[in-house]
């Protein structure tokens, strides 16, 4: 025998539609007003009858046919399911964001470089407007939520108590699937760099991505080690490759954005400045914005065989963020211009 225990406005529409009565039958088989009805329905679970209208909602179920009291339960059981889906979806939807929010708090990103970093686990880039909008009004998509558990992993700690260090990779090539050069690069502000042909910068990044950059708003200053100089030499030895061949690759790097540079309107050219130096090769260091990647030259492996870090900037002007930021800064004020 279905019985309720509380009528609302929700169990007198699922009695009226059991019985398929419309509402102003419906209202003449109570004996109330239409009107009356009609609001109880509207208001849903926040209408509750009077007394009397409760005893007589019950009396209209009780009398009912059996075919009529089950079409009743069936709607009662799929409305409670609804609202229990209803409930469940937003709360989940609000832990969503909430875990959104933790990881990008967790490891002390802004939303622009918290974006950066997911991108290089996503299979495509979202922006900085996106990670706000997952943390405070939409909920974060899937192969999002699945990023944010690979971000939480071994791989991402906490900045803060790694000097600013978040990620580490094996190898230049791990570090270029996981972090390509348009993901660390697309929407920068500041791009500094240093190294010895800087490839990242150069064959992974096309022209026309520099001159939109550029054409944007960026300042880049790109500190190559000198083809012509003794360093480059040592570093050919050093990893085994015949003489000129690291030379002749960093030439056309060079060449490569001395073209992206003269191919921009004359007042757009001081956002690209060049130099070289001719010190003992020690680090490669891109810096974006507040993220810095770095790969030291070890002397019995390749450039491409180094490990590489992946490093935000300290609020505090703490961390190896501002190491390796001092470090070019003073190469670059001894460098010379091209």
């Amino acid at each position: 025998m279905t019985t309720v225990q509380r009528w609302t406005g929700r169990e007198t529409r699922a009695l009226r539609q059991a019985l398929r009565l419309s509402i102003r039958d419906f209202s003449a088989h109570l004996g109330v007003a239409e009107r009356t009805v009609s609001k109880w329905e509207a208001a849903l679970d926040a209408a509750c009858p009077r007394p009397e209208m409760q005893a007589a909602l019950d009396t209209a179920l009780g009398a009912a046919a059996e075919d009529v009291r089950s079409r009743f339960a069936s709607t009662c059981r799929n409305d409670a399911g609804r609202m229990v889906a209803a409930e469940a979806a937003t709360d989940l939807a609000a832990a969503a964001r909430r875990r959104m929010a933790d990881v990008r708090s967790g490891v002390g990103l802004s939303p622009e470089a918290f974006a950066r970093l997911l991108g290089t686990v996503l299979g495509w880039s979202p922006t900085a407007q996106r990670v706000i909008d997952w943390e405070t009004t939409e909920t974060p998509p899937g192969d999002v939520l699945l990023a944010l558990d690979v971000l939480r992993g071994p791989a991402i700690q906490p900045a803060d108590t790694l000097a600013g260090l978040i990620a580490v990779f094996p190898s230049r090539s791990q570090l270029t699937a996981r972090l390509p050069a348009d993901r660390l690069l697309d929407g920068a502000r500041c791009v500094r760099a240093i190294g010895l042909s800087l490839n990242m910068l150069c064959q992974d990044y096309a022209d026309r991505h520099w001159q939109a950059l550029l054409a944007n708003g960026t300042h880049a200053r790109c500190l190559f080690l000198d083809p012509t100089g003794a360093a480059i030499q040592a570093r050919e030895a050093e990893e085994g490759f015949p003489s000129g061949q690291l030379a002749a690759l960093t030439k056309l790097n060079v060449e490569t954005l001395l073209r992206v540079r003269e191919r921009l309107p004359v007042e757009l050219r001081a956002r690209m400045e060049l130099a070289t130096y001719d010190e003992t090769l020690r680090f490669n260091i891109v810096l974006v914005d507040d993220q810095c990647v770095t790969q030291p030259y070890l002397t019995d492996s390749r450039g491409v065989d180094s490990p590489a870090f992946v490093i935000r900037r300290g609020v505090n002007q703490t961390g190896l963020y501002q190491v390796f930021e001092q470090f070019f800064e003073s190469h670059w004020q001894r460098g010379k211009a091209l």
